[in-house]
């Protein structure tokens, strides 16, 4: 049996978009994303977020930067009853 999955993208659809985000601080989620992820998961969908950090190449933050902020909104998911 097919599992309905919906991959959304963290920057610009997750989170406003900020060049090289890897401050808590700067995260601002778009509005209605939880309301919308809700939906999907109500609707039986597994959501997977995909990325692409270029910043850690760059040297402009760590992995360990980008896994606090990971980790920070996975928990905010969480909050609202949202698995991903």
């Amino acid at each position: 049996m097919p599992i309905k999955t919906i991959f959304l993208d963290r920057d610009g659809v997750i989170n406003k978009e900020v060049n090289y985000l890897h401050k808590i601080d700067d995260f601002e989620f778009i509005d209605g994303i939880f309301d919308t992820c809700q939906h999907f998961q109500s609707l039986g969908y597994k959501i997977i977020i995909i990325t692409n950090q270029s910043g850690i190449s760059r040297g402009y933050y760590t992995e360990n930067d980008y896994q606090k902020v990971t980790q920070w909104m996975l928990n905010q998911f969480a909050n609202e009853d949202i698995n991903i």
